[in-house]
């Protein structure tokens, strides 16, 4: 099938003067327009993708007026539209702008030098839009929808006409963008923008509720600016460094009790392992010696176990902290990027006791399987060979 480009079909659009839907008059102005045809005439399956065709069944010819059916192309190849608000009515066109289409009304295609006003003003709705997706909880495409939730569940439907695009809408939507494009504090503006969103239109008809956002868009411009004044003014250095400080203060609590928190546990390794060898005693054959040193060893190893547990618990707390101080650190420096330099100490802090506290944990492992591996060799050490056969009794 031979191609025929949207840049093609726009040349024959702007050379026809459109008598209701579907019809008009074409003057073959150039070669250009003429070959289209011409290779549309020869292939049926062109005039599908395309939709234009002659209705006379007379050979076109150069400089002539000849009538033809115009209807809507393929999607993927473009859209001829009637006027601005059938554009805002396409599908995506409330989310970006389509990349190629043709204004019957205006005798606009997308990419001419000459904008129009209403095309320019529809430019600076999407970039409304776009900043209302970054507040909004979520958004349906397919619906066109801005879904906010605050109290309560507020559905936005992004629906607009060239009537609803005023001539103060490029300058607060430009207004609205300069407070946007500085990326400090992004989710606290975002979250004051859906509050100012919610309170606007609420109130009314979901069908009206962008139109009245943009007829009113300097009002939410002015609540969203008071909003980022007031929690400006609650920051400052000194109340960031208090938040770390007792940030850091709290962690470094929690960090200690995981040690605090088996003190006991620790009190008792001694007991259970070096102490324990110590009051082992010389057991021969199937004596009380022997049951002896049997139970005091196996009450070691019952210890050890326990403590193991302990560790291993407090091992997997300490990952929950440095989970959490990694977070809080990510936050810092999302939220206040310009200063969070300045408490990266802090943070490494944090993170050197997590380790220590490790190391020590490991420590306390090792010597305590250590003393019960001794307590252990001190009790085969102690027992005579033929001892080991009162264990046969429990067979």
């Amino acid at each position: 099938m031979p191609d025929v480009s949207f840049a093609d079909l726009v040349e024959i659009y702007r050379h026809t003067r459109f008598n209701g839907p579907g019809e008009g008059v074409l003057t073959i102005a150039n070669q250009g327009i003429l070959d289209t045809l011409l290779i549309i005439e020869a292939d049926a399956d062109l005039y599908d993708v395309t939709q234009v065709g002659l209705v006379d069944d007379v050979p076109p010819v150069l400089g002539s007026d000849v009538r033809v059916t115009i209807g809507p192309p393929r999607h993927s190849l473009g859209l001829l539209i009637a006027s601005f608000d059938a554009l805002f009515q396409t599908p995506k066109a409330v989310f970006e702008e389509p990349p190629r289409y043709f204004v019957i009304d205006r005798g606009y295609a997308a990419g001419d030098p000459v904008v129009p006003e209403p095309l320019t003003r529809y430019r600076a709705v999407l970039d409304v839009v776009s900043i209302l997706r970054g507040a909004a909880s979520y958004v349906d495409e397919v619906q066109r929808e801005l879904v906010f939730i605050e109290a309560e569940k507020t559905t936005l439907p992004v629906a607009f006409k060239v009537s609803d695009l005023g001539p103060n809408v490029q300058v607060q939507a430009a207004r609205l963008k300069r407070i946007f494009d500085e990326p400090l504090h992004g989710g606290e503006k975002s979250q004051i923008l859906a509050t100012a969103v919610v309170q606007l239109v609420g109130g009314q008809r979901a069908a009206v509720r962008f139109g009245h956002l943009l007829r009113n868009l300097d009002l939410v411009s002015d609540e969203v600016e008071k909003g980022y004044r007031l929690f400006v003014s609650s920051f400052s250095y000194s109340k960031i460094r208090d938040d770390v400080e007792t940030a850091r203060i709290d962690f470094v609590g929690k960090i200690h009790k995981t040690i605090v928190d088996i003190q006991g546990q620790l009190l008792g390794i001694p007991v259970a392992t070096i102490v324990v060898a110590s009051q082992l005693k010389r057991s021969h054959d199937c004596d009380v010696a022997f049951w002896t040193n049997l139970a005091v060893l196996l009450g070691a190893w019952v210890f050890i176990a326990l403590l193991a547990i302990a560790i291993v618990n407090q091992w997997h707390t300490l990952s929950v902290l440095k989970t959490e101080i990694g977070r809080q650190q990510q936050r810092l420096v999302d939220d206040y990027e310009l200063v969070s330099g300045q408490f990266a100490d802090q943070f490494e802090d944090l993170t050197g006791r997590i380790w220590w506290h490790r190391v020590a944990l490991g420590g306390v492992a090792g010597a305590a399987a250590l003393g019960a591996l001794l307590a252990t060799i001190a009790f085969l050490m102690l027992t005579a060979r033929g001892s080991t056969a009162c264990l046969a009794f429990w067979r």
